[in-house]
């Protein structure tokens, strides 16, 4: 596939109709549709892969039509292009409307499930997730409104997108399952969070039980998976700051003699305890059953950009889903069997906040 680095404004409606992007070392990578299927990931063309949180087999890595790599000028330029030539009579609908926010009831169920496989010794931790709801959908005039507001994410966090006419998702996250370039493999261990508004009157996350254990899980997790790939080296844990909230982070990097399959990686990786079950022997679909997972979609999957030598796997969090009559924001947490439900509840809602907040949502 050709990359080009200047886009027509043509090309740029056509984006906004059916795209993906994602925002990588100081570039946005932007891939215009419609896309079609590609048989494997490692291929010459950039292909993005998607799939659903529970069935990674339901989906194929796909390409597009064309690829184009632009500084985050020529993004916004091309944006407020695209806007100033369409109609501006009526505000961005999804903007201003009302959303259903989970119910803390249901939650509360999860957390006690959980926490009885906890004391069974059945598992260590898991991850439930909530979804507050719009019956809104998103048009290609507010993924412009919302890309333009995206440009102003912090550098430590990933844009991202992928979208058509019927579905789609944009967000921003903190957490990468895994990248490749020149030989060497990277992830992080991403769990433990406290919401900068508790952080005065709660105990640093380095010194937090409950926090250091939840992250914990996912480093030995992590150093499991890649202990016979080669020499493993870490860095953490460390306190890493965003916009609305702190997270325990450790940084792993693996020297590689041979360049992975990235499709094979990335379904050997998912889900980390960050997003999934510790031990990984518990499984995760069983998580299916609980409150608030109907209709997660790719909340928590991998978004991967695939080449031929170097790759890009994201976890999918921090983002707004929708399809053609319903937008959803999700958020996710650790349970251990020190969590507790009101402590947990906030960072949920802290979660979902950030996201409203990096796409310029009123609340």
């Amino acid at each position: 596939m050709e990359r080009q680095n200047s886009i027509t404004l043509l090309s740029i409606t056509n984006f906004l109709e059916s795209g993906a992007l994602v925002r990588h070392r100081e570039q946005w990578v932007l891939i215009e549709g419609p896309f079609t299927p590609a048989s494997g990931a490692n291929r010459d063309e950039i292909t993005v892969f998607f799939p659903d949180f529970y069935d990674l087999s339901a989906s194929l890595p796909v390409k597009g039509r064309q690829t184009y790599r632009l500084s985050t000028a020529e993004l916004r330029q091309n944006c407020e292009t695209y806007l100033a030539q369409i109609s501006a009579a009526a505000a961005a609908p999804l903007a201003k409307a009302p959303w259903e926010e989970p119910t803390k009831e249901l939650f509360a169920e999860s957390l006690q499930l959980i926490q009885k496989r906890i004391a069974a010794g059945e598992i260590q931790k898991a991850v439930p997730v909530v979804f507050a709801k719009s019956q809104q959908t998103v048009t290609p005039r507010e993924r412009a409104q919302m890309l333009l507001q995206l440009l102003e994410a912090p550098a430590n966090l990933y844009v991202y997108g992928f979208w058509n006419q019927d579905r789609g998702v944009m967000g921003a996250t903190p957490e990468v399952l895994f990248e490749y370039r020149q030989g060497v493999l990277r992830t992080m261990a991403l769990a433990g969070t406290c919401p900068k508004s508790e952080a005065a009157s709660r105990e640093s996350l380095l010194d937090d039980a409950k926090e250091k254990q939840e992250h914990l899980l996912v480093v030995e997790d992590l150093k499991e998976i890649f202990k016979n790939i080669g020499a493993i080296k870490t860095q953490g844990p460390y306190v890493l700051e965003l916009p609305s909230l702190y997270h325990l982070c450790t940084d792993i990097e693996i020297e590689c003699t041979t360049a992975p399959n990235f499709l094979a990686l990335l379904r050997t990786l998912h889900p980390t305890p960050a997003l999934g079950v510790a031990p990984r022997k518990a499984g995760y679909q069983w998580m299916t059953q609980l409150q608030g997972q109907q209709g997660r979609g790719g909340f928590g999957a991998p978004f991967a950009f695939f080449g031929p030598e170097e790759a890009l796997c994201l976890v999918a969090i921090r983002n707004l889903q929708w399809n053609d009559n319903l937008s959803m924001i999700g958020s996710g947490c650790g349970v251990v069997a020190a969590s507790e439900l009101e402590r947990e509840w906030r960072e949920l809602f802290q979660k979902r906040l950030s996201v409203r907040k990096i796409l310029g949502l009123e609340l």
